[in-house]
């Protein structure tokens, strides 16, 4: 009996491959590796009879990279769990030089039934979906594209009788920036399962009275605050964060609109630089740079806000996806792609190339709640029982 749970030790991951490789190769089925149903163990982990969502074990590193970066180095494999209706996990990476992992903890909110894997018939994905035509075929599936949607369905009926599902693929050949609009339920469900939010009561008034002020939160990311030699600060074009002055407008257009109530803001700097910060001549904020072992608690508290300030950083995209009903304003013209289709869960998303302040007026206008993949309703229904 083996038990291999959700957060799978790094001695083991080579065991399970090398079991692998050796039943496929000597198997008269190889897209079928069975195993002996006795009392084995190994590594503290048992067996048992299969469980009612079927794992995906993506098998080997997923990359060393923060929460938000490594991401996109495993976004094929969770749309492919999602469309096999299976639930993707993780083995274990730390995150270098950050002391925590990011696999553990997009793995700490997978089903329960899920974490126990029954070896008795496990498939390989490679067998049926190569390399070359995973991106194509996850983009077609996200898009609904017909051809895209028939194809996994014949995979999903073909590893039917399948307990589990193990994908080799090499978090090296797989850099995914955009598509975040297909996973952006997997990612709440993973890191905000059941955090609740009160979002800004809507305003009757015209200009709207707020019963509290807007609260408003900043990223600024790390690496933008090494400009060139000579280059001031608030001149320093920045990479994956808002540039000083546009903050500075925005927070003005802000304070104008939110009236007597005013602004509640909170600014996420990794390592923070109090000299740069003072450039912003912001006497009253809340600072997040928390050690990097509690990032997650840092991304949370940031997404927490009304309106987001944000770059196009992979941390400032995750933060997006798991923010509630609000505004979004994001550096740019969106030409990485990692904002797209991402305005469901009631968040609006407007780049500063087409900013105007009436845009503040969002906050005062639902979004109707959207989730892409494989053909509308039918994929939302999937989603919410798998993830």
């Amino acid at each position: 009996m083996i038990r291999v749970h959700y957060s799978m030790a790094v001695c083991v991951v080579p065991l399970v491959v090398v079991t692998l490789l050796l039943y496929a190769s000597n198997n008269p089925q190889p897209n079928r590796i069975q195993f002996p149903l006795d009392s084995m163990r190994f590594a503290g982990f048992t067996l048992r009879p299969p469980t009612q969502t079927r794992p995906y074990l993506r098998v080997g590193p997923v990359g060393y990279e923060g929460l938000g970066s490594v991401l996109m180095h495993f976004k094929q494999s969770i749309i492919l769990s999602l469309a096999l209706q299976s639930s993707l996990h993780l083995a274990f990476t730390d995150v270098l030089d950050h002391r925590y992992s990011s696999s553990e903890i997009y793995n700490r909110n997978a089903p329960a039934d899920a974490r126990t894997l029954y070896l008795g018939k496990t498939c390989r994905i490679q067998d049926y979906i190569t390399h070359d035509e995973r991106d194509a075929l996850t983009r077609g599936w996200c898009n609904g594209e017909g051809w895209a949607v028939e194809r996994l369905e014949r995979v999903r009926e073909g590893i039917s009788d399948c307990t589990g599902i193990f994908d080799l693929e090499s978090w090296k050949d797989e850099l995914v920036q955009d598509l975040n609009g297909c996973i952006i339920s997997w990612v709440r469900s993973r890191l905000i399962p059941h955090l609740t939010f009160s979002p800004l009561p809507y305003s009757s008034f015209s200009p709207p009275h707020f019963a509290r002020p807007i609260s408003v939160g900043i990223h600024i990311r790390w690496g933008d605050m090494f400009a060139p030699p000579g280059t001031p600060i608030l001149a320093h074009n920045f990479y994956g964060s808002f540039n000083f002055p546009e903050i500075i407008r925005v927070l003005t257009d802000l304070r104008a609109y939110a009236g007597p109530t005013g602004i509640a803001l909170t600014i996420a700097m990794e390592d923070a630089n109090h000299r740069v910060l003072a450039l912003l001549n912001e006497t009253e904020y809340t600072l997040l740079n928390s050690p990097h072992a509690r990032a997650l608690d840092d991304l949370i508290a940031l997404s927490q806000n009304d309106v987001l300030l944000l770059g196009e950083s992979s941390f400032g995209a995750l933060v997006h996806l798991i923010a509630p009903r609000g505004l979004t304003l994001v550096k740019g013209d969106g030409k990485f792609g990692k904002f797209a289709n991402t305005s469901g869960f009631g968040r609006h998303v407007v780049f500063m190339s087409n900013y105007t302040p009436a845009d503040l007026r969002l906050l005062q206008v639902p979004v109707e709640h959207q989730t892409r993949g494989g053909g509308g309703k039918k994929s939302l229904q999937i989603v919410s029982s798998i993830m």
